[in-house]
């Protein structure tokens, strides 16, 4: 239960900056820069990263959500577009695949450059740590834009 009141805490600090994140279309640098620096620290926590794992982690984890961010930003269709027509709907879930399999693309890249720091136990568990950390996030995000 620490663990958890820790994560959301640090979670908190970092977007205390964004009362409205979608209302200004994103993040500015310093909050991303914020943001980066707790995911790192609720990664070296869950993955019970060492100091030196951590400060070698740092670079690549990095590059990794840029380029993440840079899969997710080509998207032309977002989550509430409603399409009118069949082929609006194929195209829509067409272009989601597409961007599943970069992902997973990507993923399989960065999963080599993870290897040379994180131990086996570690490593199978980086991308889980992550997608729990951007799910809690992400309800961090509509907790706050549902309060205001």
């Amino acid at each position: 239960m620490k663990q958890l009141y820790t994560i959301f805490l640090i979670i908190a600090c970092a977007l205390m900056a964004a009362p409205s994140i979608e209302a200004r279309g994103g993040l500015d640098q310093e909050q991303r820069d914020k943001l980066f620096t707790a995911k790192m620290k609720m990664m070296q926590e869950k993955l019970d990263l060492t100091d030196k794992q951590t400060e070698q982690l740092i670079p690549i984890y990095h590059d990794y959500l840029d380029e993440l961010e840079t899969i997710f930003k080509s998207r032309k269709y977002r989550r509430r577009f409603n399409p009118t027509t069949t082929q609006e709907a194929c195209n829509a879930i067409t272009e989601r695949l597409d961007i599943n399999s970069r992902v997973i693309d990507l993923q399989k890249k960065y999963i080599v450059e993870f290897a040379k720091i994180l131990n086996p136990d570690q490593l199978m568990k980086i991308y889980r740590v992550e997608a729990q950390i951007q799910h809690e996030i992400r309800q961090e995000f509509r907790r706050r834009s549902h309060s205001q």
